[in-house]
């Protein structure tokens, strides 16, 4: 069933199960948060496809509802929020009736977490980003810490697109899958490749750390 919502276009993806800080500080964004608390509901979070955070934007199709989890406010009307992804959501039409993007939203339900082989893909993807998070400490000489991804697929997933240096796009990419074994495999082949080049960069890095130590 389709309603409408308030929208705040964003150049980053947010994600189901995912914190996110936003600062508020347009008038029109301050009255959105005013009109949500009001009536008591929440407002989408849409990846900008173009145009401006501060300006016109045309956002992509899918976004995420974003549950308000806190709001401090300032003395000159400013706020900083606290939100958390909820469900993913398709625009079907916009409205420009209010200062801020309205959208009649569908909410797009979770599927393909319980597939055959879907615990085989969890553990794959889990290994990987596990090694994936140890290797980015080790470049900025940090020790690897003992760290337990979610074996949930559908939290892992979206905890591993949140995670990954990506270009914006391809986070949105992320976000778009309709089903988690299709998102957990796209994933394990972006960790695989992040892997290798991870790899490459630390062995090149021990190897000047070598060189240097030799002429000493």
């Amino acid at each position: 069933m389709a309603h409408w919502l308030p929208l705040f276009p964003l150049n980053t993806v947010l994600f189901p199960h995912l914190p996110l800080p936003l600062h508020v500080f347009e008038d029109r964004y301050r009255v959105m948060i005013s009109d949500c608390l009001e009536a008591g509901h929440s407002f989408g979070v849409v990846a900008i496809r173009e145009g401006l955070e501060t300006g016109p934007a045309l956002p992509y199709d899918i976004g995420t509802l974003a549950k308000i989890v806190q709001i401090d406010r300032m003395e000159d009307g400013r706020m900083n929020l606290l939100v958390s992804g909820a469900s993913r959501f398709r625009i079907v039409e916009t409205a420009t009736d209010r200062p801020y993007l309205r959208a009649r939203i569908e909410i797009l339900p979770e599927a393909g977490d319980e597939v055959a082989g879907i615990g085989e893909l969890t553990d794959a993807a889990a290994t990987a980003f596990r090694q994936y998070s140890n290797l980015l400490r080790e470049l900025v000489n940090e020790k690897p810490e003992a760290f337990e991804p979610p074996m949930d697929p559908e939290l892992l997933s979206y905890l591993v697109a949140g995670t990954l240096t990506l270009q914006l796009p391809q986070k949105q990419a992320l976000l778009q899958y309709s089903r988690t074994d299709e998102r957990l495999r796209a994933e394990l082949a972006l960790l695989r490749r992040e892997l290798t080049l991870l790899r490459e960069m630390l062995r090149q890095k021990q190897a000047g750390v070598a060189g240097r130590a030799s002429l000493n």
